[in-house]
């Protein structure tokens, strides 16, 4: 995908029938060892934010470790990925309104405006604001139909040169 399709595809709220992929996010244990969890996501200013609380494993696992990868994947056809190295930090740790509308979007796009009390419900509960700084990225669309499955390709990162 070029840099504009990925952005895209980002920022897409309805590549699933359900609404807007859902990311997995690896960090690594104090020992070493890799966690991926799925988390709901917002691509904004080309950095990747997710709402998170402070006592899950992964917040915790990004306060000693920063590094992370972050794979979204579109699981239906026409299959699409983007796959992400990054940085993470923990950017807020407090309810803002840009946080507050950030968790209504995400609540919309995946569970649909019906489930909008669960956002009221959510800002009772303490947060844990994860941003990733993408250092590169790589991504693959099918764009043939059956795709090619020769595996003759490299995988590419978007910051290589040609």
């Amino acid at each position: 995908m070029t840099d504009e399709e990925i952005d895209e595809f980002l920022k897409d709220t309805e590549q699933e029938p359900w609404g807007r992929c859902i990311a997995e996010l690896a960090t690594l244990t104090p020992d070493g060892k890799p966690y991926v969890n799925p988390v709901w996501y917002e691509w904004e200013d080309e950095k990747i934010y997710h709402l998170g609380k402070p006592k899950a494993q992964y917040v915790k696992n990004i306060k000693e470790n920063s590094d992370v990868y972050v794979s979204i994947d579109k699981q239906s056809p026409p299959y699409a990925r983007v796959n992400v190295v990054g940085t993470a930090e923990i950017v807020s740790e407090e309810w803002t309104d840009r946080w507050e509308e950030m968790t209504k979007n995400a609540t919309k796009y995946y569970m649909g405006e019906e489930a909008l009390e669960y956002h009221e419900e959510r800002l009772q509960y303490p947060i844990s604001v994860v941003e990733v700084t993408p250092e590169k990225m790589n991504s693959w669309k099918v764009t043939d139909f059956p795709p090619d499955r020769t595996f003759r390709a490299e995988a590419k990162w978007h910051d290589e040169d040609d």
